[in-house]
């Protein structure tokens, strides 16, 4: 067999006293020595065929031979929403230290019933016209109960429209949970998934997520935890970390654990904002939140509860992080259609434009099929990620706020930490609880891993 195809998508990692290969778009994994790193290197560059390999080799180079499995297809032709995102305010009734959203000082607008029902309509009929069998409604903001009568209103419609055309209903929100019982229960009932921002115990809860006026809101959304823990949603709690509580990550998935009936743990870290500079609050070290979160990952798993760092899903491959590039539908209060969910002066900073065209309140949806295309092809360029082996599984994080065009070429935190807890999964995945722990503890040989300019076995492949 020939080895030319080893050419293309095979990533060399270093680990201590090993080295993991890795072909992603051929589910491929192993740990291997530096002898089979050379030979493997040496086979491929005099194209030999396959009976030249020793037979320790044989196998994986049998697996790597394969045929490679196409990522994610590029979008072309109809638009084909994954989903319609629904901003029914950008305003806020927390004050959060580290809102990248400015939602606290957001204006107090609020979606006009008749855009909100004009969107659901729109896109139930789009859905039904692609033959497709699911109108599925993302509610983001600000915090989307801000306006819970826009909330309501899109359910309720939402609702009746995928009875009448066939469809399948459904929902998820992001919220910070500061509501009363009776909400909580019709968020339960009504809503698929919850994601619910709670950072923790009380002291970290109250540093990173306080109110307007500086009161407390933790009780309130415990109880918004435990009363969606009971009910049928599938309920994920977001933590974010900082340095004022990366050294507790562990201690707080496990009081998560225990107390609320999740389905999983969405660990993400601080993004620096002028609200969370001026709180003094920082990002923690990026090597310090790998070794916490995968300890952390550790004791959830063995409490049967699944925690997620997003950039570092190995399951899955895509070339978008977020739902830019994916066809997704954000409509914003005044109803301008956007592919993403932040305000847009964040785009503007960076010289983008992420606007996809206008929904009238009489129902007319005005969308710009060169915008479209556009930002279709936004996401197949990322040259800081051509050469790291994360790349279909991290997909270069926020187009916005890290790979956003012209970004530095060098590996930022973001980036150090994202490759050592991908190859981490990797070596658990392999069964090398050991290698793992090796990793974890040998802060040179992380930053041998997470500073080496190239992953790939070959330059230039």
């Amino acid at each position: 067999m020939n080895l030319e195809t080893l050419m293309t998508d095979i990533y060399v990692i270093p680990v201590p006293d090993a080295y993991l290969i890795y072909s992603p778009l051929r589910r491929v994994s192993a740990l291997v020595n530096q002898k089979a790193v050379s030979l493997l290197k040496k086979q491929i560059g005099r194209n030999r065929n396959s009976e030249d390999v020793p037979e320790s080799l044989q196998s994986l180079v049998h697996e790597l031979c394969q045929p490679v499995q196409e990522p994610p297809p590029e979008r072309i032709g109809l638009l084909q929403p994954m989903f319609l995102g629904i901003l029914p305010t950008r305003a806020c009734n927390l004050a959060c230290a580290y809102c990248d959203f400015g939602a606290s000082m957001a204006p107090q607008e609020k979606m006009d019933f008749r855009i909100a029902t004009a969107a659901v309509d729109w896109m139930a009929e789009h859905v039904k016209s692609l033959g497709l069998d699911t109108l599925e409604i993302h509610f983001f903001g600000g915090e989307p109960f801000f306006a819970e009568e826009v909330v309501d209103v899109v359910v309720h419609r939402a609702r009746a429209r995928a009875g009448r055309l066939d469809l399948t209903p459904r929902f998820e929100v992001s919220t910070n949970g500061v509501f009363d019982e009776s909400r909580a229960r019709f968020v339960g009932d009504y809503f698929d998934t919850v994601v619910l921002s709670f950072d923790g115990t009380q002291d970290i809860h109250d540093l990173h997520r306080p109110g307007k006026n500086g009161q407390s809101h933790f009780e309130i959304v415990k109880r918004t935890a435990e009363l969606l823990g009971q009910s049928p949603t599938e309920l994920c709690l977001r933590v974010c970390v900082s340095q004022a509580n990366v050294t507790q990550l562990e201690q707080i998935v496990q009081w998560f654990c225990e107390t609320f009936r999740a389905s999983m743990i969405n660990i993400e870290t601080l993004q620096p904002t002028p609200q969370s500079q001026k709180a003094n609050l920082k990002p923690p070290n990026p090597y310090d939140f790998a070794v916490q979160y995968v300890s952390a990952h550790r004791l959830a798993e063995r409490c049967g509860i699944q925690t997620i760092y997003a950039s570092a899903a190995t399951d899955m491959l895509r070339r978008s992080f977020c739902p830019l590039g994916k066809d997704a539908l954000i409509v914003s209060p005044d109803g301008r259609v956007s592919g993403c969910y932040l305000p847009q002066q964040e785009w503007q900073k960076r010289g983008l434009d992420l606007d996809l065209g206008w929904l009238s309140a009489n129902g007319t949806m005005q969308l710009d099929f060169d915008a479209i295309t556009r930002l279709r092809q936004m996401i197949m360029e990322k040259p800081r990620c051509e050469s790291c082996f994360c790349r279909w599984t991290c997909a270069g994080g926020c187009h916005v706020k890290h790979s956003y065009p012209g970004c530095a070429p060098e590996y930022d935190d973001f980036c150090i930490q994202t490759r050592i807890i991908t190859a981490c999964a990797l070596l658990a995945e392999l069964g090398f609880d050991e290698a793992v722990e090796k990793l974890l503890t040998n802060r040179a040989a992380m930053q041998t891993l997470v500073l080496q300019a190239s992953d790939k076995l070959i330059e230039g492949s």
